[in-house]
């Protein structure tokens, strides 16, 4: 009956906007397209703190003090597919590229087809209480219901209005698409779906361990591949390419909260408050916003990689979120830079990055601080920045023991003033390495350019024809 119920509104829904909006411009019918847009990716980030068992009853996963032993491959899948709208939707409507509205027809409509034809195999998922955010059981199916009418219905109206049909007789586009799926399979796929298919895997996640050096080396890799596909495309696409991970990024981490809500979760960390600021800094386009978040996060996010909080188990939910989120963290602001979608950073960037993180490190002190004192009555210690808990900054610098003997109580606030000075001041530094390091790279590229370019002159020399290879960045 829901199946129903969803396709035939969505069904309806597209085919009301396009008889109302029949007579107006595309301009005025794709500026109502993206506020349905937006509504969707909303009603999508607040699902995610609702409840949803599927996370638990996997293989080997325990739900409600029952051990789980098989496996749903097929919802696992139908979600992996799905879970691309929230990225690829968002491209298709507020961009005019092809390549994200064939991936919005023919790669995202169909997974959101298939979730409403199974809705009755998902909702059991849904209807469980797992320690998310609770609410009655009518609104979660109504909730589901509208976010999968959401999603059905912009894909339609990106197909029917804008006349949007992949051109088969275009190699070049359909090799585009046909490559594009499974680096939008990969950026966008959740990280229980590992998990969920293969069940926990025996692979140990210790620091410099064989599966901590791969990462690392994969995630140089992948980037490096990246710079080169795109650096002398167009801005548009390297915008887009910069603009869809950041998207990705940003609801990757909010499905954190399918694990259950609480303090310690809030995205406060910088790693965390990434996915918030680079969705401000690069869709807008804001500068020195940005200068600021490739100081300060990156060098946050290097810290993660080199020095990584891996958790006690294998391949799991937490180890993956945190690969994930730290690989995307990283790439997405040193692809920004290098593949020039923003300035190069100068020395007016340090006083951006120095004034952004004494405004963090201060609501750091104060809101952790705050946090902690009410700790009896929520039942939940935080440690933002990692200065309030002795033990974890041990566990990263054993000097840090010294700060244990000075601490400072006003009333129920306890807080390490060696600690947090031993923080601010090498962090500080590290932004200030990092900084110098961007520019020597910058030299690096400005010779590689220029021997590329001197190589390419000693090519038209010697065949008496110009070159067609690219010489420059496209700004």
């Amino acid at each position: 009956m829901y199946s129903a119920i969803t396709l035939a509104s969505a069904v309806v829904l597209s085919a009301a906007l396009l008889l109302i909006l029949a007579k107006r411009t595309d301009d005025t019918f794709f500026k109502m397209l993206k506020a349905i847009t937006v509504v969707f990716c909303a009603v999508g980030f607040f699902r995610f703190m609702l409840c949803d068992g599927f996370i638990y009853v996997i293989n080997g996963g325990i739900l409600n003090g029952v051990r789980y032993e098989s496996t749903d491959i097929l919802s696992s899948i139908i979600r992996w597919g799905y879970f691309a709208n929230y990225s690829v939707l968002p491209m298709a409507v507020f961009t005019k590229s092809r390549l994200f509205r064939n991936l919005a027809c023919y790669y995202c409509l169909p997974f959101s087809v298939l979730s409403a034809v199974y809705f009755e195999r998902f909702m059991p998922y849904f209807a469980q209480n797992t320690g998310s955010i609770f609410a009655p059981l009518p609104f979660r199916y109504v909730y589901f219901v509208l976010e999968l009418v959401l999603a059905i219905s912009i894909a339609l109206l990106v197909c029917v209005r804008a006349k949007h049909f992949l051109r088969v007789t275009d190699i070049g586009e359909i090799l585009r698409f046909i490559v594009a799926i499974p680096f939008v399979a990969l950026v966008t796929m959740p990280v229980y779906v590992p998990q969920s298919i293969i069940g926990y895997s025996k692979i140990r996640m210790d620091s410099y361990s064989v599966a901590h050096l791969v990462w690392m080396l994969a995630m140089i890799v992948i980037t490096i591949i990246i710079y080169r596909a795109f650096r002398f495309r167009s801005y548009e696409d390297r915008y887009n390419l910069c603009f869809f991970l950041v998207l990705a990024l940003f609801f990757h981490y909010n499905s954190l909260y399918l694990m259950g809500f609480s303090l310690p979760r809030l995205p406060i960390q910088l790693c965390n408050l990434a996915a918030f600021f680079y969705i401000v800094a690069i869709p807008f386009k804001l500068n020195k916003f940005f200068h600021f978040c490739f100081i300060v996060n990156v060098t946050g996010a290097l810290i993660a990689i080199l020095s990584p909080d891996f958790a006690t188990t294998g391949v799991g939910f937490w180890n993956l979120h945190y690969i994930f989120e730290h690989t995307l963290v990283f790439m997405i602001p040193v692809l920004a830079m290098s593949l020039r979608v923003f300035p190069r950073v100068s020395r007016p960037s340090i006083k951006y990055a120095a004034v952004g993180f004494v405004c963090y490190f201060v609501f750091c002190v104060i809101g952790g601080g705050l946090l902690n004192v009410f700790s009896n009555y929520t039942g939940q210690e935080v440690n933002y920045f990692f200065m309030f808990d002795l033990d974890k900054a041990e566990s990263f610098v054993s000097l840090i023991s010294l700060a244990d003997v000075l601490p400072v109580t006003i009333g129920a606030y306890t807080f390490y003033p060696i600690l947090m000075l031993v923080v601010f001041i090498a962090f500080s530094l590290l932004c200030l390495l990092f900084y110098r390091f961007t520019l020597y790279c910058y030299k690096i590229e400005e010779d590689h350019l220029n021997l590329r370019n001197a190589g390419l002159d000693l090519l038209e020399q010697i065949t008496g024809k110009p070159t067609k290879l690219p010489r420059e960045f496209k700004d």
